[in-house]
Parts: structure tokens; sequence; C-alpha cells
């Protein structure tokens, strides 16, 4: 249930019994008074492992919940974690404010750190659907992050795969710009992956696009990098997605989870070769024909 924002600013008395939330309360104290004027009217809700403030106040309950249900999700698949704040503004201004330098534009919300920010006209316009996984994908992150930055394809692709994991979407739903690519023009290595086998150490097939696929931002020209969310954010979003919804479905999402963990202490080729046993080159060409594979059975 929200409550008004004092009961949050007045903070735990000192004779009650101790909050498990008293770790993310101060969190939230703390960010209520970076720009205490933003918050007017706002309200408090409480999750089992988030603190939700903003407003409005239906809005800021529905959050709660949503963020109840994602932490079981993320806690199944990545373990215990220290839970987050998240701050719900008025507006995309106050959103982007609140996030800089993270960019918020287009986006339904952005985790930066310990908190996630929702951008509430973004937001307002997903399906009940949509907001569980954004939720869950943003909680992913809070709890994934660490010292080490992983390559996007990773970082998102993770984030997405948690997220989506308990959505019930088909395939073809999640990643249907991507699909509608293939269809009309084909994609990076689309003869070769047709014509090799897909098991890893053949040698058989291009690791990745040709340098013409890569400049032009072909489907599956490679696991995405910052430049292909950028220029094809949908495409690149679905393409990381599958990348780590391949690794869970051949290795396990316990290798999954391990590669991630991996990669933040380690360089992404290293985690890949220590963990998956796998290089960069072999886990695209590998996932290319696992795209493809699945796609084409639309």
């Amino acid at each position: 249930m929200a409550v008004a924002l004092a009961a949050l600013l007045a903070g735990t008395a000192a004779a009650a019994p101790p909050d498990p939330l008293s770790p993310l309360l101060s969190r939230a104290r703390a960010a209520v008074r970076e720009q205490p004027g933003m918050w007017t009217g706002a309200s408090v809700a409480r999750g089992e492992h988030a603190v939700v403030v903003g407003a409005p106040r239906r809005l800021v309950a529905e959050i709660a919940r949503l963020a109840g249900r994602a932490d079981r999700t993320v806690t199944r698949v990545w373990g215990e974690h220290g839970g987050a704040v998240v701050l719900v503004p008025r507006t995309e201004e106050q959103a982007a404010l609140l996030a800089a330098p993270a960019v918020v534009g287009g986006l339904a919300a952005v985790a930066t750190g310990d908190r996630v920010i929702v951008q509430p006209a973004a937001f307002a316009r997903l399906s009940a659907a949509g907001r569980q996984v954004v939720v869950t994908h943003e909680l992913t992150h809070v709890a994934a992050s660490g010292p080490r930055a992983v390559p996007m394809w990773l970082l998102e692709g993770f984030a997405d795969y948690v997220g989506y994991l308990d959505s019930g979407l088909p395939v073809h739903t999640i990643a249907a710009e991507l699909a509608a690519d293939l269809r009309a023009g084909g994609g990076a290595g689309a003869e070769a992956d047709t014509a090799v086998g897909a098991e890893a150490g053949t040698g058989a097939g291009p690791a990745a696009g040709t340098a013409a696929d890569t400049a032009a931002g072909a489907p599956l020209a490679r696991l995405p990098e910052p430049a292909d969310f950028a220029a094809r954010p949908a495409q690149a979003y679905e393409e990381a997605w599958l990348a780590c919804r391949y690794i869970a479905a051949r290795f396990g999402e316990r290798r999954l989870v391990a590669l991630y963990r991996a990669a933040l202490r380690e360089d992404a080729d290293a985690a890949l070769r220590d963990v998956l046993g796998l290089t960069t080159a072999e886990l695209t060409r590998l996932w290319r024909s696992s795209v493809r594979a699945e796609l084409a059975r639309s």
C-alpha cells in the first residue's frame, strides 16, 4: 500500500523493531533529498525488496506489486541481492534529470546503479505484460550490477532473458522486428549458415557477417554492440535476448548466470572460454544458426 512521503522522510523510530527494508529506505530518503521539489505530494510503497517513490499513488502501488513479482524471478535466477529504489517522477524531463547521464528517451524505465527511474509516459503505454517485463528487466540490471562493465549484448540480453522468463510470450512476439528483417533480407551469413552444421569447433561458416553486413547493420551480423542498440534498438535487444536464451537452452541457466558473473571479473572472451568453452566467433555462429532455425518456423 502506498503511504505519504512524510512517512519515508521521518525514518524509523529508534524503539521500533528492525526493518528489513531499512537500507533501501535510507537510499530512498537520500534520493528524495537530492531533488526535494520534485516529490511534493509523492507517495511511497514497499515491495518485498524494493521501495517505490513517486506519483500518482495508484501507479506507485502498482509498480511495487510488479517489483514484488519481479524480485521473485530475479532471485530465482540470480540469487539474493540488495533490492532497488524505484523512482516514479511525473514527467519525462524529471526522469531525464534523475537518470543522467543515462538516457531515458524512448525507454519506459532505466536502471542507474541501485535505482530504477520510470519514464511515466512511456510506461503508461505498455501492456500489463510489458510493464512486468520492464520492471523485471530493470531490477535484473540492479541485482547484476558490478565493478566491471559487461558487453552490451550480455548486459541487455541477460536482463531481457530474466524479464521475459515468466511472461508466457512466444518467441515470435518478442522478436517480431528481427523476424521481419530476416524475412525481408536474409541477414548476415545467411547462405553460409544454411550450408553448414552449427556445432562449435567445426571451423565451418563465418563467425560474423561480412564487413558490408556489419557496416549496414544487417540482422545477425554480430552479437549486438552499442552502435547496434543505437541504430536498430528493437532488433538489437531481440538479438541479445536470443543469444542469452540460446546459452541457457544449450548449456543451462546456471551456466548463463556463471558467464555473466565471470564477465564481471574478466573480459568477455576469457569468460566465454572459461565458462562455455567457446570463442566469441563460435558463439556467434551457433547463435546465428539457432536464431535462423527458430524464427524460420513461423
